[in-house]
């Protein structure tokens, strides 16, 4: 019997972590997630292998080849298109014409005993075995009911609650005859899930479902990815782990090849993974973490809980979460980086910089020194500590700029205030200026501050009229001239000028440390004037 990995998937999903390359290829416990499918396939005497590409093919046949080095025939099939699961299948016919097969994806991690599904299979000469699993929330997956015999009775795809029929699911692994090329059409988007097994079912064919024991998860997000390396860790799957086991009692540790670490000074709590050439200095501590080939953790270092990719720095004393950690990035001195935030590959995070919890970092960028990073840097290829620019602030709209970047900039203006101050804000006549203007007054409000909004007026005549009444400050919102994507924020004083410099510094360190004061429920919406009253003021 053959096996088919599908490793076609795009992996949009788990960006930044895959922006370079297929999702099959990141790595879980240092071992990428289509080799952990390779080395569950080798154990159930699976060595003939096809693998179905579609998405960056070259990472994969370059890393596996003809499969000798992993003890196995690999062979590939590329696809010309997106044909589904079931299309793509159908372009691999010849290969897998003469007997029967097993479909699994190359980016889940299990330990199912796939040889206990095949004996089922063959009992009950099915055309197609299903593999299902039981999970507490199924709305992600396809719902599967069987019969007393195992006969698939009724599935639905991706329910709602209100659909929800069954704890059992579909995981995506198929036994299947090679009589069922009959009914995939070719070169047409045809779907396993979605349009073969609704056929069958339709038809009379014999189709079953194997409810497995084990571990399975589908690795579809980042949070997922996260977990999947919580559950190595702590022995939750059966898998192989690189290296060599350590010695130590009530900790799995393992370490690979020409390691510098003196285990007496170094603290290591629960799962640990550790791969060759890598350098631990003396006072780290390295709590449920994998630590990727070639990299270097520098003394007093803290990880918890954290995935290290390959060739990556770690300064002295930099604290680290639940996060990942791509490879050949710098974290350095002093740095914090929060759970749930990704760092892709090839960044620079400067000394005592911040990085938020799920905060992601797109590749090859650089954060400096002493900044705190709010929101996902994706586009610019550097995150300034300063929030203010010479003449304001600006950056993409609704992505560096966005409604919650603009909400905290609005309660840190407001907090730099005293209580019950009077701010106009105003804008241009674009809607997105209206969006984020509009967040800017939560923002105040929140803290408080009085707010008469003037909706679309120029600037000009918003920073006129000191003797107004809301003259303590305003805002105002507006495009670019020169750049039709890029938004500007400016702030000016009760003299319709811009702010001093140390009233920048004072909204920026109240921004960056989300130190806000906060209005009580009485003062907020008492302090909002609406754009009829407000424009009385002009």
């Amino acid at each position: 019997m053959k096996a088919v990995i599908m490793a076609g998937g795009f992996g949009t999903r788990l960006r930044p972590i895959t922006c370079n390359i297929p999702k099959p290829m990141a790595p879980v416990a240092n071992v990428p997630m289509m080799e952990h499918i390779i080395n569950l396939l080798k154990q159930y005497d699976f060595k003939r292998i096809c693998s179905i590409l579609y998405f960056q093919p070259e990472v994969i046949t370059n890393y596996f080849g003809d499969g000798k080095k992993f003890d196995i025939e690999m062979e590939y099939q590329m696809a010309a298109a997106d044909y589904g699961t079931a299309g793509s299948v159908k372009n691999t016919e010849e290969k897998l014409k003469n007997e029967p097969f097993i479909i699994i994806s190359g980016d889940v991690l299990t330990d199912f005993d796939l040889s206990e599904a095949i004996k089922f299979h063959q009992e009950k000469k099915a055309m197609a075995t299903m593999v299902l699993t039981r999970v507490a929330n199924p709305l992600e997956y396809g719902v599967v009911i069987t019969g007393e015999d195992g006969k698939i009775i009724r599935f639905l795809e991706k329910p709602s609650w209100g659909e929800v029929f069954s704890d059992t699911i579909n995981t995506g692994i198929y036994i299947l005859e090679p009589e069922i090329f009959k009914y995939i059409p070719e070169k047409t988007e045809f779907d396993f899930s979605k349009n073969l097994f609704p056929l069958m079912l339709k038809e009379g064919l014999p189709l079953y479902g194997y409810i497995a024991d084990g571990y399975w998860k589908d690795i579809g997000s980042l949070d997922e990815y996260i977990l999947a390396h919580q559950n190595v860790l702590n022995g939750d799957v059966r898998v192989q782990l690189p290296g060599e086991r350590l010695n130590i009692v009530g900790r799995d540790v393992y370490v690979g090849k020409n390691i510098k670490m003196k285990q007496n000074k170094v603290k290591l709590k629960g799962g640990v993974v550790i791969g060759n050439n890598c350098v631990i200095e003396d006072g780290c501590e390295l709590e449920y973490c994998v630590i990727g080939d070639d990299s270097v953790v520098h003394k007093g270092a803290r990880l918890k809980g954290t995935t290290v990719w390959s060739n990556v720095e770690i300064g002295e004393r930099a604290e680290l979460g639940k996060a990942v950690i791509g490879s050949r990035s710098r974290i350095e001195e002093g740095a914090e980086v929060e759970s749930g935030a990704i760092i892709s590959e090839d960044c620079i995070i400067g000394k005592n910089a911040v990085i938020r919890e799920n905060v992601k970092i797109w590749p090859k960028k650089e954060v400096e020194e002493g900044s705190t990073v709010l929101y996902s840097l994706i586009y610019n290829d550097k995150w300034s500590k300063n929030l203010f620019t010479d003449f304001a602030i600006s950056g993409l709209a609704n992505i560096e700029i966005t409604p919650e970047m603009a909400c905290k900039l609005g309660a840190a203006y407001g907090s730099s205030l005293k209580k019950g101050s009077s701010i106009i804000v105003s804008r241009d006549g674009t809607k997105v200026s209206r969006m984020i203007n509009r967040s800017i007054i939560c923002g105040l409000t929140s803290a408080g501050i009085n707010v008469a909004d003037l909706r679309a007026t120029p600037e000009p005549v918003a920073r006129y009229k000191p003797n107004a009444f809301f003259r303590d400050g305003g805002v105002h919102v507006k495009m670019a001239d020169d750049n039709p994507n890029q938004l500007e924020i400016k702030i000016f004083d009760q003299q319709g000028r811009d702010i001093a410099t140390a009233t920048k510094k004072s909204i920026e360190r109240l921004f960056n440390r989300e130190d806000f004061v906060r209005a009580n429920v009485v003062e907020v919406w008492r302090n909002y004037l609406s754009s009829k009253s407000s424009r009385k003021l002009l």
